[in-house]
Parts: C-alpha cells; structure tokens; sequence
C-alpha cells in the first residue's frame, strides 16, 4: 500500500512540472522580450485600407451672362480704381498679318504690331472716337487703361458729374462684323491736360469693349474720346446700340 501510494504522488509531481513547464514556455513566447504581448493589436500587412474621403473640385466661378447685370461688377472696379479688375481681363485675338498690314497708317495702325506677311498676333482694338481703329498688343491696353485712371482728377466736377473715373452708361457696338459684336462700358472722368504751362481737365471717355467667352466677360479692345467726348455720354449721339445710362 505504501509502494502505491508512493506512485501516485510520484505521478502527481510529475504532473505539476509538466504543467508548470508548459506555463513557463507560454509566458516566454506572450512576454514582453520581443514577444507580443496582451495588449497589443497586430496589424495585418496584408489588410485593405478603407475608402479615403472623395476629393470635391473647387466650383468655378463664372460671371453673369447678363451684361448688365455684370456692370455692377464694372462699376465697382471702377469706383476702386481697381485697374487690376481691368488688366486681369484684356483677352487678345489671334491675327495673321497680311502684306497691305505692312503699309498701315495711323496712330493704332497694324504696321506697329506687325513685321511679316504671315505673323500671327495676339492683339486688341484700340479705336479713337471720330477717328480710326487699329490693332495693338494686349499689353498697350493694359497700360492705356491704368494711364486713364492715374489721370483722373476727381476733386473736380462738371455739368456729368465728379471727375474720377466712373462707369456712365453701357452699350453694343455696332460694326458689321459679327464677330465684333461687343458690349461697351463706357466709363468717363475728367482728366488732366497740360497746356499753357498749367493742369486743366477736360471730360474725357474710354469705352472698354467686352466679349463673354467661356463664362467669363474678357476685354477686346478700347474706344477713347477726347475731344467731343460728350458725344458718348448721349445716345442721340453715342456709336452703339442699346445705349443705356447707368
């Protein structure tokens, strides 16, 4: 009974071990040396990754088709002497130069902008009431229209109003060409002169002529009135059709 009982203890010792062998080798391989322990979450490098939010194009801004409805827009710039509005905006035409462009005459003649039979421009009107029009570079607008702000003088005034820059009236030119159908703001101010060895200001009126391409109002040219400048600022006598006062 004694030898029996020697073996079941026996047995049961050897138990324990296994067991405790075991429990050692399970806590080696889930410990922290080098192992992964409980509160860890493994990563699967093989895990598809979840959908990334849509990118949402910016919306483009377009500027009213109405005409009109756009002056507004003209004559805040205008009110801003924001020229940057303006400049921001003049849109040359493609032009090809032909040999009579070469023998041009006049202040905007095409012979400024052109050098060879064949050359292919980008370039603007500029037009001179009771005169003639011609071609010239984008550029040269530019300029010409930032000059007529920067000659303004708009402590004076006059039987049309205040001598700053200011949009007066709009309307459509009216050549026979179709596709120089352009609406005109025609903007006004009194600007400086010298002469006589003093500044004196005369009613002056540059009528900028827009297009609408692709949702948006460009320049394409200008019409500048310095003498009988007064003959725009009236539609009995103004060159474009549905002349209107601002």
């Amino acid at each position: 009974m004694v030898v029996k009982a020697w073996r079941i203890w026996g047995l049961g010792a050897i138990g324990v071990a296994i067991v405790a062998l075991l429990a050692m080798i399970a806590f080696a391989l889930l410990g922290d040396d080098g192992g992964t322990s409980v509160d860890s979450v493994p990563i699967s490098k093989t895990a598809t990754p979840g959908p990334s939010p849509t990118a949402t194009a910016a919306p483009r801004v377009t500027d009213p088709e109405d005409f009109g409805e756009f002056a507004d827009f003209v004559a805040g710039a205008a009110a801003e002497q924001d020229t940057a509005f303006f400049a921001g905006r003049v849109r040359g035409t493609t032009y090809t130069c032909s040999e009579a462009d070469l023998y041009g005459e006049g202040i905007y003649d095409r012979k400024s902008v052109c050098q060879e039979v064949g050359q292919r421009l980008e370039v603007v009107m500029q037009c001179t009431w009771a005169s003639e029009c011609g071609l010239s570079q984008p550029e040269a607008l530019v300029t010409a229209i930032e000059s007529y702000f920067a000659s303004a003088l708009p402590e004076e005034n006059d039987e049309y109003g205040t001598g700053a820059v200011r949009l007066y009236a709009i309307g459509v030119t009216q050549w026979t060409d179709p596709e120089r159908a352009y609406k005109a703001a025609i903007l006004t101010a009194i600007t400086g002169r010298r002469g006589g060895g003093a500044s004196k200001g005369a009613r002056t009126v540059r009528a900028i002529f827009f297009q609408y391409v692709e949702g948006r109002w460009v320049i394409r040219g200008m019409e500048r009135a310095d003498v009988l400048a007064e003959e725009l600022l009236s539609p009995d006598t103004a060159p474009f059709a549905d002349w209107e006062r601002y």
